[in-house]
């Protein structure tokens, strides 16, 4: 149970981590306050922080066009940077399904 919930809380401080460097507070808190969701043991929480993983796969995705954009137009090296984002939005992504499994929902009715 625990290594199935550690990916998300990981993904969640990765995602306020990147909101921090942009200075957007209001996504920070979100960002932070999201895991501690996990101490209420009901289903929609589960459901709720799946869709906020799915949707920072979309920020992962929406940044990584962004930054490969401006350093092509730059002429500065962009394959090392697109390997490490979509690794991280690869890990999100995983990281809410693995609040997808049994032994996660049993927990959680």
């Amino acid at each position: 149970m625990f290594l199935r919930i550690t990916p998300i809380i990981f993904a969640f401080l990765l995602l306020g981590a990147h909101f921090l460097r942009g200075g957007n507070t209001v996504l920070i808190v979100v960002s932070v306050v999201a895991p501690c969701l996990l101490l209420v043991k009901k289903r929609w929480i589960l459901l709720l922080l799946q869709w906020l993983a799915y949707c920072g796969a979309l920020v992962w995705i929406h940044t990584t066009l962004v930054l490969v954009r401006q350093r092509l137009a730059t002429d500065a090296p962009w394959g090392r940077m697109l390997l490490i984002l979509s690794g991280v939005t690869l890990f999100t992504l995983w990281a809410g399904y693995l609040l997808n499994s049994d032994v996660v929902k049993r927990r959680y009715q």
